[in-house]
This record gives structure tokens, C-alpha cells and sequence, in this order.
């Protein structure tokens, strides 16, 4: 009995991608049964890549499989994408060798195995419009975060020298918060009544309290001048994250119906829709069912049974773009007045 697994694929390629280099193998079964082997290394210079392209063509191989090896898979995807039948990028973990048993030709040939053996499991690659607009809605979540390590900071740099912000505003990143904050880096000389200024009709804060929260140390030269750096950053942040909002706004154009959708959800804002889009795309056809989206993000609880015996059962790490935005729509669907 043969054992061996049947070849699903004629000719493909397996592709070792590093950072400054590709190393391809492009294995292909004859009529009679036998098995070629070429192999050849590229730089990962645009030209050099365009040339592992032809080189695949011209031996009649149309089908390319790679691991997503950080960031250094996508120039190679992007050279290969419209001239390729199919170009799988896989998890490094379902591919990976035994240490000690492997090399750079070696990987590359073991990749092109399981390629061809049908024993690969490709990773979700949206098109190039949802790739772009997911580049741009990562990076708004980056400077997001950024501005509120920064706000932090600067709520911190206040507390140590006793001024009590976050003990009598429930937002200190609030209107009344950050009027307060200005007037006390201004290093003008300031009295109770122009602090009471500085805070809304709306706030639900005792006076009094406000006023013995904003007693702290007096601030030095040096230390207003550092927090004046921070406020600096904060602010060309946010002008940062409104171009990119403009950016999101425009790439959004056409996904506007399916976005409208989205937020007939519960918890779901635009933002929240526009970001939900970018992860996932507008093609549910990759994955067949709900279940396998929420695998996907990273929200669905792991199997791990053996001998009867049932371990670990937690999420996964992965899905770090998009589950926190599922989370935070969540917990908003949970608090609105209606949920379902």
C-alpha cells in the first residue's frame, strides 16, 4: 500500500523569504512519474524580485506558496499577485522544520511540499484596496494610542506634584480637565474663580473639590516646559489622526452601504465600522461561517485534550487589530439602552 500523499498540485514553487533575500524551489512531476527540483536565490530588490517572477513563468509555474514572515512577505506578494494563479501565504507554524534539521533550500523545498501535497493552510489575504485601507486604519490605532500614553504621562507628571485632576473629573481628557491643565501651565498667577471658569455647567463635581484637587506644588521652569513638550505632542497628534480620518473617509468610499450595515449593530460606531472593514474586508466567501471569523480574531476558545484531559482553553493571541475593536463594541452594545 502507498502511503505516500497524493501530489495535488503538478508544478509550484516554495519561497524561504528573508529580509534581504529569496530563496525559490519549484519542484515539478513529469509524465513519467519523476520529480524535478530547481531551486535559484533572489535579492528582495524590486528588479531582482520581478525577476523571480519571469523566472517562475518561464518554467511554467503558476502557483507560489511563503510563510508570513513579519512584514517581508508583502513585497514579494505584490510582485507576484497579478501574475500568479495563486499566491499562499501561510502561518510559519504550520510549516516550520525541525531545528537542527534545516536550512535555507531546505525550508523552501519543505514549503513547496506541503504546497503541492495540499497539506497548507493559507492565510487570509485581502485584496489590494482593503490592504491599503487597513495600512492607514493601523496606523490612526497607533497614533491613538500614542496620544492617550502621552495624555497619561501628563496626568502623571501632574499627580506627582499633588494636582488631583483625575480624583474630581471621571474624563481628564475632557473639556473642563484640560482647561484647567492650560491655566496651570501658563505660569500666570491664577485664583479660585478663574478655575471655576474653566469648568461645565455639566460637571457633576463639587466645586470645592475641584478647587482642592488643583492645590498642588508650584511647577518649576523646567518641569511647565516639559509638559508643554507633551501638550505639544498631544495636539500634533490629534491633527495627525484627523488627515488620517480624511484618508479613511476617502478609501471608505465605495464600502460606504456595507458600513452603514455595520453600524445597525449595537456598539458599532463608524470608526469602529471602518475598522471592522479594513480586517475583514467585504468578501465573508473565505470564511464559510461566523465561527470561523470570530477563530480568526482571535475570540474563539482553543481544544487542547489529550488522554482525556482537558488543558488551557484560552483565547489566542492572535486578531490584535481587530479584537479590540470587537471588544469595545461590546461592551458599548452591553451599556446602550437596548441591547439585544
Amino acid at each position: 500500500m502507498n502511503s505516500s500523499p497524493q501530489t495535488v498540485l503538478p508544478v509550484a514553487s516554495g519561497l524561504d523569504v528573508h529580509k534581504s533575500f529569496v530563496v525559490a524551489v519549484i519542484k515539478s512531476t513529469s509524465n513519467q512519474g519523476t520529480v524535478n527540483t530547481v531551486k535559484k536565490r533572489f535579492s528582495t530588490f524590486r528588479a531582482d524580485l520581478e525577476d523571480l517572477r519571469d523566472w517562475l513563468l518561464q518554467n511554467d509555474c503558476h502557483h507560489v506558496c511563503m510563510e508570513s514572515t513579519g512584514k517581508y512577505w508583502i513585497p514579494v506578494y505584490n510582485v507576484l499577485e497579478s501574475a500568479m494563479n495563486e499566491v499562499r501565504v501561510c502561518n510559519p507554524k504550520w510549516l516550520s522544520l525541525v531545528k537542527g534539521e534545516k536550512d535555507d533550500n531546505k525550508d523552501a523545498a519543505r514549503i513547496c511540499d506541503l504546497y503541492r501535497n495540499g497539506m497548507t493552510k493559507s492565510s487570509y489575504i485581502p485584496n489590494k484596496q482593503i490592504r491599503t485601507l487597513r495600512e492607514l486604519t493601523r496606523l490612526r490605532q497607533k497614533y491613538v494610542q500614542q496620544r492617550t500614553s502621552d495624555h497619561n504621562r501628563l496626568i502623571n507628571c501632574l499627580t506627582v506634584n499633588n494636582y488631583k485632576l483625575d480624583m474630581v473629573f471621571s474624563n481628564v481628557r475632557g473639556r473642563s480637565a484640560s482647561l484647567i491643565i492650560n491655566l496651570i501651565l501658563s505660569g500666570e498667577p491664577y485664583t479660585d474663580e478663574d478655575i471655576l471658569k474653566c469648568v461645565s455647567s455639566r460637571c457633576k463635581a463639587p466645586r470645592e473639590d475641584i478647587l482642592r484637587a488643583c492645590q498642588g506644588f508650584e511647577l518649576d521652569k523646567l518641569q511647565r516646559e516639559k509638559l508643554r513638550i507633551i501638550q505639544d505632542h498631544i495636539d500634533g497628534l490629534t491633527k495627525e489622526i484627523e488627515k488620517l480620518d480624511q484618508l479613511i473617509a476617502e478609501a471608505c468610499e465605495d464600502h460606504k452601504d456595507y458600513i452603514r450595515l455595520l453600524m445597525t449593530m449595537p456598539g458599532v460606531s463608524e470608526i469602529s465600522a471602518r475598522k471592522i472593514i479594513a480586517e475583514l474586508g467585504t468578501e465573508m466567501d473565505q470564511f464559510v461561517k461566523g465561527s470561523r471569523v470570530a477563530k480568526w480574531a482571535g475570540l474563539a476558545p482553543g481544544s487542547d485534550e489529550s488522554a482525556g484531559k482537558i488543558h488551557s482553553r484560552h483565547i489566542t493571541k492572535g486578531g490584535k487589530y481587530l479584537k479590540p475593536v470587537l471588544v469595545e463594541a461590546a461592551w458599548a452594545a452591553v451599556r446602550s439602552k437596548n441591547p439585544y
